[in-house]
């Protein structure tokens, strides 16, 4: 008689595991989406902003557009590179980890200073550059190298990773285009790739 208690309290605590993991997929898979989003927004941010220097065009306008829209470059880059890690979870290890915390915290920091610059002061100046570019490019080639080793994307997109600053910065506003334009590639490729995550983090039915 007193087996019939015990099963039922073995069933909820299943029931509970079940609901617990859902929802951890859900989120995961909400992440995945919204990375992606924001990886080609701010692809295209970035596209603007390099068009932008190489044609002249902002130099025609009154303010400081520029600097706002590499604010939003930055935030919405950060973002997607977070999306992208969810993706990944549990398949990169340190390398993986270390190379988002670089990339994340160098693009929030250039954030911070050009904010810091758009409200009048150079006191930051510093902290975008060259300190903060020299993150973005130690995180992004960090985390590029960890993309490639997780083999959960294809190999191109981690050595698309990988490259992408290292090239754009010696090409100054054609660079910036260009950097846009590979998170753009890369933000249309992990969207392609969101129910990916929904597949891999669902729960195995035995």
């Amino acid at each position: 008689m007193a087996a019939g208690p015990a099963v039922c309290h073995h069933c909820l605590w299943e029931e509970h595991s079940r609901e617990r993991k859902e929802k951890e997929r859900m989120g995961s898979s909400g992440l995945v989406r919204w990375g992606a989003i924001d990886l080609m927004l701010g692809g295209v941010v970035w596209l603007i902003l390099g068009l932008s220097n190489v044609f002249g065009y902002l130099h025609a306008i009154p303010g400081r557009e520029d600097v706002v829209l590499l604010i939003v470059a930055l935030l919405l880059t950060a973002a997607g590179l977070v999306g992208l890690h969810a993706l990944q979870r549990g398949r990169q290890g340190l390398l993986g980890q270390a190379g988002l915390y670089i990339a994340v915290v160098s693009l929030l920091a250039r954030a911070l200073g050009a904010g810091v610059y758009l409200a009048g002061s150079s006191a930051l100046a510093w902290i975008s550059y060259p300190w903060g570019t020299i993150g973005m490019l130690v995180g992004f080639v960090t985390y590029g190298a960890a993309t490639m080793l997780a083999r959960v994307l294809p190999l191109w997109y981690g050595l698309a990773l990988i490259v992408s600053v290292p090239i754009s910065l010696p090409l100054a506003a054609y660079g910036t285009a260009l950097f846009g334009l590979i998170m753009g590639v890369l933000g249309y490729a992990l969207w392609s790739r969101k129910d990916a995550a929904t597949e891999r983090l669902s729960p195995r039915v035995e």
